[in-house]
């Protein structure tokens, strides 16, 4: 296993934000992010994908909001909790590499996923609060605990960092013949990745582990 390091989130539009700030500071922390949303081929089903990224990532962020229902979406999303549980169950029952493995779990209110998910209360998460900002905060604070290397940066360094580049990224966009909003799009994940990836080493990010 190599220093990849697995995101599952929830995929809505009001959550991108926070979801492009999450694999930011992976990447600043000088970690390789893995999404499912990577490879969008029909050669592996969804689940064959997953099963490979988790056993190739050391570490795994999942986060577990958005579980209150509301009228416009009446059934639960059940996808992260899922991905979360598979990546509980390679550490618990895999080989001795899997048993290294290590989880970050955010939510967005305090102790919200202790209440839809009460077997989940042995894992600390941690809120969000629906902030880009503060998850890059509990992110940082989760991988500088496993980087091998003491040169993270800190998490106010890598906020900043990461309005500099969503403030280059029009820019960006328009060279590669795309549009902010088209990056918006879950469907354009891997073309934001690209970018995030393209202007983090022209900008000093953390050496990759």
């Amino acid at each position: 296993m190599s220093g990849a390091c697995l995101s599952t989130v929830p995929l809505y539009r009001s959550y991108k934000p926070i979801l492009d700030a999450i694999l930011f500071a992976i990447h600043d922390c000088g970690f390789i992010a893995r999404t499912a949303l990577e490879d969008t081929g029909a050669g592996q089903t969804r689940i064959e994908k997953l099963r490979t990224i988790i056993e190739g990532s050391l570490f795994s962020i999942h986060d577990l909001s958005r579980v209150k229902l509301n009228k416009a979406d009446p059934l639960a999303r059940l996808n992260m909790r899922f991905e979360c549980g598979l990546a509980l169950g390679a550490k618990f029952f895999g080989g001795q590499k899997q048993r290294r493995k290590d989880l970050l779990v955010l939510e967005e209110e305090p102790y919200l996923s202790r209440q839809a998910m009460s077997d989940i209360a042995g894992q600390d998460a941690h809120a969000h609060e629906n902030d880009p900002l503060k998850a890059i905060e509990h992110v940082r604070s989760f991988l500088a605990r496993k980087a091998p290397s003491s040169d993270i940066p800190g998490h106010n360094y890598i906020k900043k960092r990461f309005k500099r580049f969503r403030a280059a990224l029009p820019k960006m966009a328009q060279q590669k013949r795309l549009t902010v909003k088209e990056l918006e799009s879950f469907d354009y994940l891997p073309d934001l990745h690209r970018l995030m990836i393209e202007w983090q080493r022209k900008n000093n990010a953390a050496r990759e582990i």
